[in-house]
């Protein structure tokens, strides 16, 4: 119990002072190894721990999220698990679980922006994609990457003027690359 209670305390010191991933994945396998799986300290570093591997290692992400949702509902944890099998390429599981972690926490940017990507570039559904991109846009309108997955669906949508002024305000007004953006798309 004490090695417990000093691995939370390292892991809780390491995040309150922004240490690396190289250096906190480490301090992460350790707490998930000795913490049991249910408890809050293990459900906390097993989420924790996806969130840091999710790029690098996808399917060792999505099982520790499992492991994380067998304890109960975690927005965190499902979207974790979606943007593992949006990187695995499991469409249909990705999306699921973005909207599961959107049922959870209604109107996270994050979600919305994944789940809105999601559903224009890999279904191809531009306009089922647009209300979630919208919501995230409004939520986080200085965010490029948001702006421009709005951009896309918007465009793709038929909406090319309002595509063009939504990139042109993400742009900082560069009418150059707003127009070989829109026509890359195209």
């Amino acid at each position: 119990m004490l090695e417990l209670e000093r691995l939370v305390g390292d892991v809780e010191w390491a995040k309150a002072h922004r240490l690396p991933p190289r250096e906190l994945v480490p301090m992460l396998k350790r707490l998930v190894a000795v913490a049991p799986a249910g408890s809050p300290a293990g459900r906390t570093a097993r989420r924790d721990l996806a969130e840091l591997l999710v790029a690098s290692h996808p399917w060792r992400a999505a099982r520790l999220a499992t492991e994380v949702l067998k304890g109960g509902a975690d927005d965190r944890a499902y979207a974790v698990l979606g943007l593992a099998h949006t990187v695995l390429g499991n469409y249909r599981c990705a999306a699921r679980a973005y909207r599961a972690a959107l049922a959870i926490a209604p109107g996270t940017a994050e979600y919305e922006h994944n789940l809105g990507h999601l559903l224009d570039v890999a279904f191809d559904q531009p306009q089922r994609a647009l209300v979630h991109l919208r919501r995230a846009f409004a939520a986080l309108p200085a965010e490029t990457e948001v702006a421009s997955s709005l951009a896309h669906a918007l465009l793709r949508s038929g909406l090319e003027h309002e595509a063009a002024a939504v990139l042109e305000s993400a742009f900082d007004g560069d009418l150059e690359r707003v127009r070989a953006t829109l026509s890359r798309w195209a």
